[in-house]
C-alpha cells in the first residue's frame, strides 16, 4: 500500500514537472522570438528533442522520422511568431502562438489514442505548411518543395503508424508527394486569408487545401482498415466536403486582397 502511494505521488510530480518544464519552454520560445533571436529560438526547440539522439545511432533515423511531427508543429510556431513580429499588432498575436504552443506540447502531443494521432498529424501538416508557405518567398523552390514533402511524409506516417499497415514507409512517401506538388503550385501562387483583427498576418490557402487533402485521406484510410463493408455515403461524406472546401476557396476566394 505504502508503495502504491508512493508511485501515485511520483507520477503526480512527474507530471506536474513536465507541464512546468514545458510552459517554461513555451515561455523561452516566445522571448527569443519576440527579442529578434529566431535562430536562438529554433535552436531551442530543436535541442529541446535531444532524447532522439540519446540512443544507439541505428535508432537514429527511426526516432527522426517519429519526430517530424512535433518538429514540423513546433518549428512552424517559431516561424509564425516570427512573421507576427512585423506587424503593428505583433506582441498580441506573439502572445496568442506561444500559448497555443504551450498548448501543444502539454494537452495534444503526449496523447497516443487514434483520434489524437489523427489531429496532431493534422494540426503539424497546417502549422507547418502554413508557416513554410508564409516564408516560401525568401526561400528556393526545391526547399519549399522538398520541405512541404517532409512535413506531408512526417503527418503520414504518424497516422499510418497507429494502424497495422505493412508498407507504412511507401504510404507516406506518397502523401508526401502530393504535398510537396500541392507545395509546388502553391509557391507560384500563393493566397493568404485575414480578418480586421489579424490585420496583415494572413492564413496561407495552401495549409487550409492541404489540411484538408490529409483530413480526406486518414477518412478513406481509416475507413479501409476499419475491415468491415464500408457504404457509399461513408466515402462519400468527406470527399464531398473536401471538394467542397476546396473549390469554395480555389474558386471563389482566390481573387481580390487576399492575393499576395
Amino acid at each position: 500500500m505504502e508503495f502504491l502511494k508512493a508511485s501515485r505521488r511520483k507520477n503526480f510530480v512527474s507530471e506536474v514537472l513536465h507541464v512546468v518544464l514545458n510552459m517554461a519552454l513555451a515561455a523561452a520560445v516566445f522571448a527569443l522570438v519576440a527579442s529578434g533571436s529566431i535562430a536562438l529560438a529554433f535552436a531551442l526547440v530543436i535541442v529541446s528533442k535531444w532524447r532522439i539522439l540519446a540512443v544507439r545511432p541505428r535508432y537514429w533515423w527511426a526516432n527522426i522520422q517519429a519526430n517530424i511531427v512535433d518538429l514540423a508543429a513546433s518549428l512552424g510556431i517559431v516561424v509564425l511568431m516570427y512573421t507576427a513580429g512585423r506587424l503593428s499588432i505583433s506582441f498580441e498575436l506573439q502572445v496568442v502562438l506561444a500559448v497555443l504552443y504551450a498548448i501543444w506540447l502539454i494537452v495534444v502531443k503526449p496523447r497516443s489514442g487514434r483520434r489524437w494521432v489523427a489531429a496532431q498529424a493534422a494540426i503539424s501538416l497546417f502549422l507547418g505548411t502554413w508557416a513554410l508557405l508564409a516564408v516560401g518567398y525568401l526561400l528556393p523552390l526545391t526547399v519549399v518543395v522538398a520541405g512541404m514533402y517532409v512535413i506531408g511524409y512526417g503527418a503520414a506516417r504518424h497516422v499510418v503508424a497507429a494502424y497495422s499497415e505493412s508498407q507504412p514507409i511507401l504510404v507516406a512517401m506518397v502523401f508526401g508527394l502530393l504535398v510537396a506538388e500541392i507545395g509546388w503550385v502553391e509557391y507560384h501562387w500563393t493566397v493568404g486569408y485575414g480578418t480586421d483583427l489579424m490585420g496583415d498576418f494572413k492564413v496561407a490557402q495552401g495549409a487550409i487545401i492541404i489540411m484538408m487533402v490529409g483530413f480526406l485521406a486518414e477518412r478513406l484510410y481509416a475507413l479501409h482498415e476499419s475491415g468491415r463493408e464500408i457504404t457509399k455515403a461513408e466515402v462519400a461524406i468527406p470527399v464531398v466536403f473536401t471538394l467542397l472546401i476546396i473549390t469554395v476557396l480555389a474558386g471563389i476566394f482566390s481573387s481580390g486582397t487576399g492575393i499576395i
